[in-house]
């Protein structure tokens, strides 16, 4: 399934600039394609290696201040959003109480932890978590004629992909705080890569002791994440960014034709979306964070007909059918951090 989560920090644009994007990119009289607010080239890769280029192993990057830290992720609060529109005014049972229940239950505030949303386990120390992927290596090992490694598909692993992880600390903070892995720390630049395995050097000990829970992959998640196995990530898929900067690139949402089979043409977002399925395993999460209210950013990452399809929740016209068939994600949920100022 699919998680966005709304997070009430500031980066390039505060919250109330961020509204103002997106209203105007997604207002029918948006001039055209051709106009960009002030935004930086983050879909363009040379962007990246520019930024990075002059950086140190030890300068962290974290987009909106978000990390797995005792005060961040690790244990959060949260209220859900809705996605799909409540009953309407003229429902034939004329009772109001499914729809009160519902405000309830989405203005009430939460408590989870990283690992819970998650579905994946933690440990009580890293010590017991080392153990726990070595033990689950030498099962996979032996089940199998075969070498498998932690990507491998016939592999038991709760593998964690990091999305465009830049320089940000989160994947060391997985380890840290005991999650098993192994982590994957993916980005298209290459001097990020380089950067992450200076900084981590430790990982990369030649040492055939050293048992290596991470690994640095310089891939493109729009051209469809090659270097990984389909359903090879058992654990999930956590993007800090990637999706919310390109989404704040992309200029306006514009109204995409169908191709010859009836499928809609799909954007840079849309190829990350597919990428990112056809690397998880069924039913394993995508976690991404966006400052963007859901009505927009729904837009972005499901495309028309599959928001159309959210949004009638399931009832619809005579391509319902078809709709739902392009429809990736099994369950769609939208929250918001509520600690996050």
């Amino acid at each position: 399934h699919i998680t966005t989560t709304s997070v009430t920090t500031m980066s390039l644009f505060g919250l109330r600039g961020r509204k103002f994007l997106d209203t105007l990119q997604h207002h029918p009289s948006f001039p055209s394609s051709r106009f960009r607010l002030p935004c930086p080239p983050y879909d363009n890769p040379a962007f990246w290696d520019q930024l990075y280029k002059d950086m140190t192993s030890d300068v962290v990057n974290e987009w909106g201040g978000v990390d797995l830290s005792s005060s961040g992720l690790l244990r959060f609060r949260y209220q859900r959003v809705p996605t799909v529109p409540s009953i309407s005014a003229d429902s034939t049972s004329g009772d109001d109480s499914d729809s009160n229940q519902i405000d309830d239950e989405n203005n009430r505030i939460s408590t989870t932890s990283f690992a819970d949303w998650m579905d994946i386990t933690q440990l009580d120390t890293p010590e017991d978590a080392l153990q726990a992927f070595q033990r689950q290596r030498q099962l996979n090992d032996h089940s199998s004629d075969t070498s498998t490694n932690s990507t491998n598909t016939n592999s038991d692993n709760e593998t964690i992909l990091l999305l465009g992880c830049g320089t940000s600390k989160l994947g060391e903070q997985l380890l840290q705080h005991s999650f098993i892995g192994p982590i994957l720390q993916l980005d298209i630049s290459s001097k990020a890569i380089q950067l992450l395995k200076q900084r981590y050097h430790n990982y990369l000990s030649s040492d055939e002791s050293v048992v290596k829970r991470m690994e640095f992959i310089v891939d493109d998640a729009s051209t469809g994440l090659t270097s990984l196995e389909p359903c090879s990530v058992g654990g999930g898929v956590v993007d800090k960014g990637l999706v919310d900067v390109l989404h704040c690139s992309a200029g306006p949402m514009i109204q995409r034709e169908n191709d010859a089979d009836g499928h809609e043409d799909e954007d840079v977002i849309g190829r990350i979306m597919s990428s990112v399925h056809n690397v998880l395993r069924p039913s394993r999460p995508f976690v991404f964070f966006s400052r963007s209210e859901p009505q927009w950013m729904l837009r972005r990452v499901l495309g028309r007909d599959g928001f159309d399809d959210l949004m009638s929740g399931g009832d619809g016209d005579d391509n319902q059918d078809r709709r739902r068939s392009q429809m990736l994600w099994k369950d769609v949920e939208v929250v918001k951090l509520v600690d996050y100022d």
